[in-house]
């Protein structure tokens, strides 16, 4: 029994830490599409708006996968935490 609650115990602490992971990329993310602008009226004394949008556009793609990766594993490790609880409640 001791075996069985500190497995489900490692679990929701590997669920907090992968979450809280997740939460922290989320609100970089929302901070760097904060500064990104849906279109730009720009003349030639300010081409290098240009080129910051376009580092935001390379970060927030770089980002992209990282989130994805974070966000099932999230999802994954909650759902086995759960049905392994469920499973030794059970038992």
């Amino acid at each position: 029994m001791t075996i069985a609650v500190s497995l489900v115990f490692g679990m929701v602490l590997a669920w907090l830490a992968v979450t809280a992971v997740l939460i922290v990329l989320l609100i970089y993310r929302a901070l760097l599409s904060s500064r990104e602008e849906d279109q730009l009226f720009i003349d030639r004394g300010e081409a290098h708006l240009a080129r910051e949008q376009q580092e935001i556009v390379k970060k927030l793609a770089r980002l992209s996968p990282y989130v994805w990766t974070f966000f099932i594993l999230a999802i994954v490790l909650g759902v086995a935490a759960f049905g392994l609880w469920v499973y030794q409640q059970l038992r």
